[in-house]
C-alpha cells in the first residue's frame, strides 16, 4: 500500500516501534516521508507528458507506476499519518489506510482496506505497557484473527514475540542483547522449536552493526551467509557486503554523502554471477532522487532515468518530472497544505 505499512511490519519483526514522542523535533510519519514543516496534507497526481517538437505538454491522468502514486496523505499536528488513500486515474479509491493515536501519541488502531480487489481489510489494535512500549498487536481480517504477543525483560527490551492464530503459536522470535542494549541475536522458529532463521550480530565501539552471521533453514537446504558493514567517521554506512556466501559471491553496496549528511550516491553491484546488473541511485542535498541507472553486464545499453523538481517555500517538492534517456515520461504534481 504505502511506505508506512512496510515500516510497521518491519517494526513488528524487529521488536521495535516501542515509543512515540510528541516533540516534533523527533522523527514522525511526516519526516519519514521526507516532508518539512508542519504538513497537514499532501495530494499527489500523476499525468503523462506528450512530446511536441523540442518541448512537451501535460497529457492525461495516469494510474500509479513504480513509486509514483495518485494519493492523498493526511497528518495530525504531531506529524502522525492519520489517513492515506491511493486512487486510480479515474478517481476511484484503490487502497485506504486510517490510523488513530491516543493522547500519549501512541498508535492504537490501524485499518487497511483494499478496494481494488474484493474489498479485503486488515484491522490492527496496538496495546502498550506503562513504559509506552508495545506488548501486543491484534490483527484481524475478513476471515482470520492473529495476535503478536511481545514479552519484555526488566530493561523493557523485547526478548520474545509469539504469533498466535486459532490458539496455536505459529511463529516464535527470540532476541538477546549485549550490555549496550544492542540486539546481538535473533532467532525465528516455526511453532516454538523448529528453527527457521538464526542471526548473530557483532557491533563496534560506536554500537554500530559490523557483522551478521545468518543461517536459514529451507525445505531444500540450509543456507549460510553473512553481511558486513563499514562506516565513516560520521557513523554513516559507506560500504556493505551482504548475502556473502564465500569470498567471490556476494552483493556490494557503496554509499557517499553530501556535506549535510544526506545520501548522495548509492551503487549496488552483485559479485560472482555471470550475468549481473550494476544499479546506481543519485540524490540531491534535499534527499530527493535525481538519477537512477541500470548497467547490465552482458553489453546491453545502460538505462538511465532522471528526475527534476520544483520546490515550495518549505523546501518540499511540489512538481517532479520523470525522464528516461532525457525523454519526458510523466509528471507528478503535489499540493501540500500546512497547519497554521
Amino acid at each position: 500500500m504505502n511506505n508506512s505499512i512496510g515500516i510497521i511490519l518491519l517494526c513488528l519483526f524487529l521488536f521495535s516501534c516501542s515509543d512515540r514522542k510528541s516533540d516534533l523535533s523527533k522523527k514522525n510519519d511526516a519526516s519519514d516521508y521526507g516532508l518539512n514543516g508542519r504538513v497537514k496534507s499532501v495530494k499527489s497526481q500523476i499525468y503523462s507528458l506528450i512530446i511536441e517538437k523540442d518541448t512537451f505538454r501535460i497529457g492525461e491522468k495516469e494510474n500509479g507506476l513504480g513509486t509514483d502514486r495518485n494519493s492523498l496523505l493526511e497528518f495530525d499536528e504531531r506529524g502522525n499519518l492519520i489517513s492515506s488513500k491511493e486512487f486510480l486515474s479515474n478517481g476511484k479509491i484503490s487502497e485506504e489506510v486510517t490510523q488513530e493515536f491516543d493522547k500519549e501519541n501512541r498508535l492504537v488502531n490501524r485499518k487497511e482496506v483494499d478496494n481494488y480487489g474484493k474489498g479485503s481489510f486488515l484491522d490492527y489494535k496496538y496495546i502498550y505497557n506503562s513504559a509506552d512500549s508495545l506488548t501486543q498487536v491484534m490483527i484481524s481480517g475478513n476471515d482470520f484473527k492473529r495476535i503478536h504477543q511481545i514479552e519484555r525483560d526488566e530493561n523493557n527490551q523485547p526478548i520474545k514475540r509469539e504469533v498466535i492464530q486459532s490458539d496455536t503459536v505459529y511463529l516464535t522470535y527470540i532476541a538477546e542483547y549485549d550490555n549496550n542494549n544492542n540486539m546481538i541475536s535473533e532467532k525465528e522458529f516455526r511453532y516454538d522449536s523448529i528453527p527457521v532463521k538464526l542471526i548473530e550480530r557483532t557491533f563496534n565501539e560506536q554500537n554500530l552493526k559490523e557483522k551478521e552471521q545468518i543461517v536459514e533453514y529451507k525445505s531444500w537446504d540450509t543456507l549460510h551467509y553473512s553481511n558486513i558493514y563499514v562506516y565513516n567517521n560520521k557513523k554513516k554506512l559507506i560500504h556493505c557486503q551482504y548475502n556473502i556466501e564465500n569470498d567471490s559471491v556476494y552483493n556490494e553496496v557503496k554509499n557517499s554523502y553530501h556535506e549535510n549528511g544526506k545520501l548522495k550516491e548509492s551503487i549496488w553491484t552483485p559479485k560472482g554471477s555471470l550475468y549481473y546488473v550494476v544499479s546506481v541511485e543519485k540524490y540531491n542535498e534535499n534527499g530527493d532522487l535525481v538519477e537512477r541507472s541500470r548497467l547490465p553486464s552482458d553489453g546491453d545499453p545502460k538505462q538511465t532515468w532522471n528526475y527534476k523538481y520544483k520546490y515550495d517555500t518549505q523546501n518540499n517538492w511540489i512538481e517532479r518530472i520523470n525522464f528516461k534517456h532525457d525523454q519526458p515520461l510523466r509528471i507528478v504534481k503535489r499540493t501540500i497544505e500546512y497547519f497554521e
